[in-house]
């Protein structure tokens, strides 16, 4: 008995073996991507304009231009070579610049040349003196200076006649003005050096030789002066030597 209760177990594993269906073949792993993979751009979005209402006339310039335009002229600058910076010309207006010194010629009654006078700093005596240069206003207030015949340079300069070194530093150095007594006539004359620094006659800009008399005042930067008149053709010192008392005068 139990060997075909067996026999019979067997017979019918073989009967369910026969009608089970057979298994699926495993799918095969999918291969992975190779190369370049291309991948899809944005789209540009593109702006659409908005109708106008009723009646309503369009701007001048559309908004959406000036967006467009303003890459175009970054992408312009960007292109264009630098410019060279310019140098900015500046122009002095006044007086042409002169040579440290200058002598202005002052032609006498004949038409020759006035000499220079000797420097006199104001200190001792000065023998026949044909007038006076006095500091009314300004740094030196109150000194005085000796003119005699020929040509007084007026400057800051030891070696000038009238040296005004007071600490007026508009005044030049050298031959900033000059005045000259002329022997023949008996009368002066002032005239400018050339300086950028105007001279003024009795508040009046000196741009060329002129006549000067007694009580005349001469501006030179802050300082001013005021001639005082000795010799006139009425008194001189030339009537006294042709009277032969020259060598018995003299005026500190």
């Amino acid at each position: 008995m139990a060997a075909l209760a067996e026999l019979e177990v067997k017979r019918l594993r073989e009967a369910l073996a026969a009608a089970s269906p057979t298994p699926a073949p495993a799918a095969a792993p999918e291969a992975e991507p190779t190369g370049e993979v291309t991948v899809a751009r944005p789209v540009r979005v593109v702006k659409a304009k908005a109708p106008l209402p009723e009646g309503v006339a369009p701007p001048a310039r559309n908004i959406w231009e000036i967006e467009d335009e303003a890459p175009a002229a970054a992408r312009e600058a960007a292109a264009a070579p630098p410019r060279r910076p310019t140098r900015t010309k500046t122009r002095v207006l006044g007086f042409e610049a002169q040579p440290e010194v200058v002598i202005p010629l002052f032609e006498g009654a004949e038409g020759v040349p006035i000499g220079a006078a000797t420097p006199a700093p104001g200190k001792g005596y000065v023998m026949f003196p044909a007038g006076w240069l006095v500091i009314k206003d300004g740094p030196g207030k109150g000194a005085s200076f000796a003119l005699t015949e020929g040509v007084s340079q007026i400057g800051r300069g030891a070696d000038q006649t009238v040296s005004l070194d007071y600490g007026d530093m508009a005044i030049s150095r050298h031959n900033h003005a000059a005045i000259a007594y002329d022997g023949k006539t008996h009368e002066f004359h002032i005239g400018h050096g050339g300086k950028s620094n105007l001279v003024r006659l009795n508040g009046r800009p000196l741009l060329s030789t002129e006549p000067a008399k007694d009580g005349d005042e001469i501006q030179i930067g802050e300082t001013t002066l005021v001639l005082k008149v000795l010799c006139t053709p009425e008194f001189n010192w030339s009537t006294y030597q042709e009277e032969g008392d020259a060598h018995d005068m003299a005026i500190a």
